[in-house]
């Protein structure tokens, strides 16, 4: 009798029950499972502020927070980033985006706020770009994909457009940064305006990438993120994708579900999978196909965007693509990336450094550069 009662009780089971039935006991459960991760976050706080890297586990512990509140953790910390780092004063806010004043950056920043994009077009002339796509040519990339994630040595080798073996081919950041266009870029006060606005703090460019996405396969690579997903690098960050090849259906364009960055906007069910991959029907199913967004462009064409939302580059079917991506965040805790700077092609790049030094604070700029 005894044994056939214990089986029946199930404590896990009835706490279960207690949490669907009383919301208090629910809430009560889950602020209890997040305060482990409270204090290792709070532990990696520490340890970023005295040495500028964020342990693995603490960046793990960011992870956890935002899949737990919904993204209401990274809302409450990026707040405090910003009465720590207030906002720069900067000289002003044209550049590639556009001569833009105070009603234009009103409605860029309601648009990222509210969609969580917004569209450039035309921003780059076509010999700008041009000019890239050749540096790129000459540069040794990283090769990958699903099949090289299994390589336990990295496969380097340069881009051939005729040629490709595999779905990416990446640029080092070091190289990234070693291109004059891309040094123009990084000064261009428009772009660090509209950054700045939407971060509500200093910005710091935490992250740089350039790759190439070749069409050499016929299903997505996950490696070369052509699934849909969320990033969580940082704790508030924007990034901009620039194209530097011209964009069609055929040349994997880049994709995002509208509305998805939004606090509380991605199911309980999905974050509890943390970073896992979804397929298109499972997130069409969730968003609908109106919240569906697929970007379409010239090259020069710039979005900029909140990647804490869906998004996926589409798989290219027989024409390749060039896109850059940074990303500006309020703070660099999460991933380690740095960026090394072995030449200044553009003074106002080193002028810059001297004037906004947060902004560049994730650049080792060679000895004697500044």
């Amino acid at each position: 009798m005894e044994s056939s009662l214990s089986h029946s009780f199930s404590p896990r089971r009835a706490l279960r029950r207690l949490r669907a039935k009383y919301p208090s006991i629910d809430r009560l459960v889950r602020t209890v499972r997040i305060i482990p991760e409270w204090l290792r976050f709070a532990y990696g706080a520490l340890v970023h502020w005295t040495t500028g890297r964020t342990p693995q586990r603490s960046h793990l512990a960011l992870v956890n927070l935002f899949t737990a509140s919904a993204g209401r953790a990274n809302d409450a910390m990026a707040k405090a980033l910003a009465a720590v780092h207030p906002p720069y004063r900067f000289v002003g806010s044209s550049g590639v985006l556009g001569n833009l004043g105070a009603a234009d950056l009103a409605r860029v920043q309601t648009q990222l706020e509210n969609d969580g994009y917004c569209v450039f077009e035309g921003c780059l002339p076509a010999d700008f770009c041009e000019r890239i796509v050749q540096r790129t040519l000459q540069a040794e990339c990283l090769v990958l994909g699903d099949e090289m994630a299994t390589v336990p040595e990295k496969v380097r080798a340069r881009y051939d457009r005729s040629a490709a073996k595999a779905p990416k081919y990446l640029l080092t950041e070091d190289d990234t940064t070693d291109i004059q266009e891309v040094q123009e870029l990084l000064c261009d006060e428009s772009l660090l305006q509209v950054a700045q606005n939407y971060l509500g703090a200093k910005p710091i460019f935490s992250g740089l990438s350039m790759w190439w996405s070749p069409p050499v396969k016929d299903q997505p690579d996950v490696e070369a993120a052509q699934l849909f997903h969320f990033d969580l690098e940082r704790i508030r960050w924007l990034r901009y994708f620039i194209y530097l090849t011209d964009v069609d259906a055929e040349s994997g364009p880049h994709c995002f579900i509208k509305g998805s960055h939004r606090t509380g906007a991605i199911p309980a069910e999905v974050l509890r999978e943390g970073y896992a991959r979804q397929n298109d029907e499972r997130i069409l199913q969730i968003y609908g196909a109106d919240a569906y967004r697929e970007f379409i462009g010239r090259r020069g064409t710039i979005i900029a965007e909140d990647s804490r939302g869906f998004h996926k580059g589409m798989m290219p079917k027989n024409k390749d693509r060039l896109l850059l991506a940074f990303e500006l965040s309020s703070s660099t805790f999460g991933a380690n990336k740095r960026h090394f700077i072995r030449n200044i092609h553009v003074p106002r790049f080193a002028e810059f450094a001297r004037k906004y030094p947060r902004v560049y604070s994730n650049f080792d700029f060679k000895e004697g550069l500044l």
